[in-house]
């Protein structure tokens, strides 16, 4: 007891940057209800600091979307995270009932009556340059990522050398032995959306040499969001708690809707705890074009990267619990 004491004592008197940093973290999303509850996760957590959130309008429209995420950001106590908008919709925009789920959010009783402020202020550039920006100097930042990589990708176009700041990248997208969720005429089922709606983009950033851990829907899918869990999640009263279980009360456990899953949530909680997801080294390539555009397949030409081909359900949903109940 004593010698930690003594340690615990060494440590508080060190010189702050002698002492251990928080991970910087910027997260890049596309403003779907998973976007906003994953960014909810991220900003409870004491061992991350979310520096700035860039918003692809891929599963969203731009406008909602923007006002979404300020006001999450604003209601979850953030300060002085910069918001980016990009303005690509992607080679192959989702559809357009998932598009309006950022705009349905505004209207839940967590979020009644509530304006954007200026603590977190929206940026003029947009979010390739804002990204390029903050990359080229400062810190090293780990990236969450939810959406499409179009931002990210851009943002390499724009300057290459930004790549050394860049700790690691968790990318939600991709099915790697699982079939994918894009079921469109004249395509053969095997692209998860995130990829498919800019399959180069994603081929470009994987290709890039950052490290990456991708979670597809291999290890999504062993995690679904059930009513039991929502109901556990609605009980609590905290601001964090009642604006993620009525924004996915929009989209799951209702009758009649397709089953939901912790995607993008899944990404984020992998973020913060690593042991949540059980991953593999595997050298991956992303398919650019043809029936199987958005695949990500093992190839020993591919990038090697690690990927996520399980995930444990109890860990996840206690971390949800325990970090959106504060």
């Amino acid at each position: 007891m004593l010698c930690r004491t003594f340690f615990a004592a060494l440590a508080l008197a060190l010189p702050v940057a002698m002492r251990a940093a928080v991970p910087d973290v910027i997260i890049d999303e596309d403003g779907g209800i998973d976007d906003l509850v994953a960014i909810a996760l991220v900003m409870r957590s004491p061992e991350v600091r979310v520096r700035a959130i860039t918003i692809c309008p891929a599963d969203s429209y731009l406008e909602p979307a923007t006002r979404a995420t300020q006001l999450f950001a604003d209601q979850l106590g953030g300060r002085n995270i910069t918001i980016a908008r990009g303005h690509s919709e992607g080679t192959h925009p989702f559809p357009a009932q998932w598009r309006k789920d950022a705009g349905r959010v505004l209207g839940i009783p967590a979020l009644a009556g509530a304006l954007p402020g200026t603590v977190n202020p929206i940026v003029p550039e947009d979010a390739p340059r804002h990204l390029a920006r903050l990359l080229s100097r400062g810190p090293v930042y780990t990236i969450l990522e939810t959406g499409p990589l179009t931002n990210i990708a851009d943002a390499l176009r724009i300057d290459p050398s930004i790549k050394q700041h860049v700790r690691r990248i968790f990318v939600m997208g991709g099915a790697v032995r699982v079939s994918g969720n894009v079921a469109q005429t004249g395509r053969d089922g095997s692209a998860e959306w995130n990829i498919f709606n800019q399959a180069q983009a994603a081929a470009d950033v994987i290709g890039s040499g950052i490290p990456i851990t991708l979670i597809p829907l291999d290890a999504t899918n062993r995690v679904p969001l059930t009513g039991p869990f929502l109901d556990r999640l609605a009980a609590q009263p905290s601001v964090a708690s009642q604006l993620a279980a009525q924004s996915w009360r929009l989209v799951a456990a209702q009758p009649g809707t397709v089953q939901y899953y912790f995607w993008d949530t899944l990404t984020a909680a992998a973020l913060l705890d690593p042991s949540v997801i059980k991953t593999e080294p595997l050298k991956i390539r992303v398919i650019t074009d043809g029936a199987s555009e958005g695949r990500t397949i093992e190839d020993p030409q591919g990038s090697p990267i690690d990927v996520a081909l399980d995930a444990n359900r109890e860990k996840v949903e206690r971390m949800f619990l325990n970090l959106l109940g504060k």
